[in-house]
């Protein structure tokens, strides 16, 4: 396991910068469709934010958090694909059941790439954080909350990880970028159901989501604004 211990050193800091910013835009590429302007905001503004957080934190000089926060948004289910195209060979056709794209082979290379970055800290014990109570912390708790009960537990902690990966290593500005990622997309989902006229169809539910929602974005808002005006 040497050689994973090393990965991360086979690279310059130049160069990791180089890296986790191609990731990051190629990643925002991905998120470019949508039916029409109000899902394409929905789809390019969370991205947005996520590349934003990604590149500050390397500038940062907190590259396995770039990498951490690339992996948890991204690239776990191309892990996934990976291995269940792997395991499709059919030994009697000697093919792949699955099929191998590029996308496919391109998102494996970037999942290979951040895991063995970041077990390379982990194996040379090199991963080090520490998460202290705070506002952003209790805000991150509600919005686990209000993911939990709008999506789903699963949902809620991809939603949530990232946050708490930029809190644990000291940066409570990109953790409430992360957190304002998760419920960006909400007014634009608004803004759709009034312009294709379905918004009467929505349930008390859907309401209330989206008013609170709309609660979460404007605190993230003043956080950010807050703690951009002290630097």
């Amino acid at each position: 396991m040497q050689w994973i211990k090393k990965f991360r050193n086979l690279f310059s800091p130049l160069v990791t910068t180089l890296i986790v910013a191609a990731i990051a835009i190629y990643t925002f590429t991905q998120h470019l469709g949508g039916s029409d302007l109000y899902s394409r905001l929905a789809n390019i503004l969370p991205a947005l934010l996520v590349l934003i957080a990604v590149i500050g934190m390397q500038l940062a000089k907190q590259s396995l958090a770039a990498h951490l926060i690339l992996l948890f948004t991204s690239y776990l289910a191309s892990g996934r694909a990976l291995i269940v195209a792997i395991t499709s060979f059919d030994f009697q056709t000697l093919s792949f059941s699955a099929t191998w794209s590029v996308p496919l082979i391109i998102n494996a290379i970037i999942f290979i790439y951040l895991i063995l970055y970041v077990l390379s800290f982990v194996f040379d014990k090199q991963a080090k954080f520490k998460l202290e109570s705070g506002p952003v912390v209790t805000s991150a708790i509600i919005a686990f909350i209000f993911f939990f009960f709008r999506d789903g537990f699963s949902v809620a902690v991809l939603k949530i990880v990232p946050a708490i990966i930029a809190l644990m290593f000291g940066s409570e500005l990109f953790a409430i970028v992360l957190l304002l990622a998760g419920v960006i997309d909400v007014p634009f989902d608004l803004f759709g159901h009034i312009a294709n006229g379905t918004l009467l169809n929505q349930t008390i539910g859907y309401f209330l989501f989206t008013a609170f929602a709309f609660y979460l974005i404007y605190g993230a808002i003043v956080g950010i604004v807050s703690r951009l005006q002290k630097k």
